[in-house]
C-alpha cells in the first residue's frame, strides 16, 4: 500500500475515533511500527494530526458533518472494528463485493482497502466510496439514485435494478437489528430495497453486526435469517445467546472464537 493510501486510512480512523495508537494502525495498515511512526510524523508536519505518546489524536473539531450519523458511527465503534477484521477474512483478491450503507460496513471498507489490491466493490454509500477512492486497483461502482442526506447514501428503484445486473461474490450487509422472531429489520427508508437487491445478487450473503444489534427489532422488515449464509459479530456477544442462535441453525462467526 502506497503512503497516500495509508495516510488516508489513518485520517479516516481519527475521524471516527478521535485518537488512535500506533499498534492499532500497524494492525489496520499491515505495516511495521516504524512505517506507522513515519506516516504520523509526515501527517503532523502537514498539520493534519497531533502526535501523542504511543499514537495520534485528531486536530479537527468539525469532523461530524451530520450529528445523527456521527453519533451512531462512534457507538460500539471498537466492536465494529473488531468484527471487520474477521469479516474480510472471507474475501479473496479479485472478487466482486457489495457493501450497503452503514457504520459497520465503513469499518469493513477500511479493512478491505488495507488488505487487498484488486477488488470490484458495489456500494450505495458515499462514505464507503470515499474510503476506497484512492485504491487504484479497485473498481468501485456506485449505482445512481436519490441522496439520503442523513446517511450519505443513495437509494431508489434505479439503484435496485442496477445492483440486480451484477453477479456479486459476497455481499456484506450492515443492518440495524437482528432477532430470531423478525429476522433482519432496519429503520432506514430506502435501504431495505437496496439490501434485498444485494442479497438476491450475491452468491454468499454475510451480515456484519456488532453484538448490541441482536434481539432488537426495528420497524422495517428486511428478510428472514434463512435468507443469509452467515453473521459476523464481535467477541462481546453473550455466549448463551450465541448458542440459542446456533440451535436455530443460524451460522455465526464470533470474533472471540475465531
Amino acid at each position: 500500500m502506497l503512503a497516500p493510501e495509508r495516510h488516508r486510512l489513518i485520517l479516516l480512523e481519527l475521524e471516527s475515533k478521535g485518537q488512535v495508537t500506533v499498534v492499532e494502525l500497524k494492525s489496520l495498515l499491515q505495516v511495521s511500527l516504524d512505517t506507522v511512526r513515519r506516516d504520523l510524523e509526515r501527517l503532523e508536519q502537514e498539520e493534519k494530526i497531533r502526535r501523542v505518546h504511543g499514537g495520534a489524536v485528531s486536530k479537527r473539531e468539525d469532523v461530524a458533518t451530520n450529528q445523527a450519523f456521527f453519533k451512531r458511527k462512534i457507538s460500539q465503534n471498537e466492536r465494529k472494528q473488531e468484527l471487520a477484521m474477521y469479516a474480510v477474512e472471507l474475501v479473496k483478491e479479485y472478487q466482486a463485493v457489495s457493501l450497503n450503507a452503514g457504520t459497520t460496513n465503513i469499518e469493513v471498507a477500511k479493512r478491505l482497502a488495507a488488505r487487498f489490491e484488486k477488488l470490484t466493490v458495489i456500494t450505495n454509500s458515499l462514505r464507503i466510496a470515499d474510503i476506497l477512492a484512492q485504491k487504484k486497483g479497485f473498481t468501485v461502482i456506485i449505482p445512481g439514485g436519490y441522496l439520503n442526506h442523513e446517511e450519505f447514501s443513495l437509494y431508489g428503484r434505479s439503484i435496485e435494478e442496477e445492483i440486480m445486473n451484477f453477479n456479486i461474490d459476497l455481499a456484506f450487509i450492515s443492518i440495524n437489528a437482528i432477532s430470531l422472531d423478525k429476522g433482519l429489520t432496519d429503520f432506514r427508508q430506502g435501504e431495505a430495497e437496496v439490501i434485498n437487491a444485494m442479497l438476491k445478487s450475491a452468491k454468499r450473503k454475510v451480515v456484519v453486526a456488532d453484538s448490541s444489534k441482536f434481539e432488537t427489532v426495528s420497524y422495517l422488515n428486511i428478510s428472514g435469517l434463512d435468507q443469509i449464509d452467515l453473521i459476523v459479530t464481535d467477541s462481546f456477544m453473550d455466549s448463551g445467546l450465541l448458542e440459542t442462535y446456533k440451535k436455530h441453525n443460524v451460522s455465526i462467526i464470533n470474533a472471540s472464537l475465531s
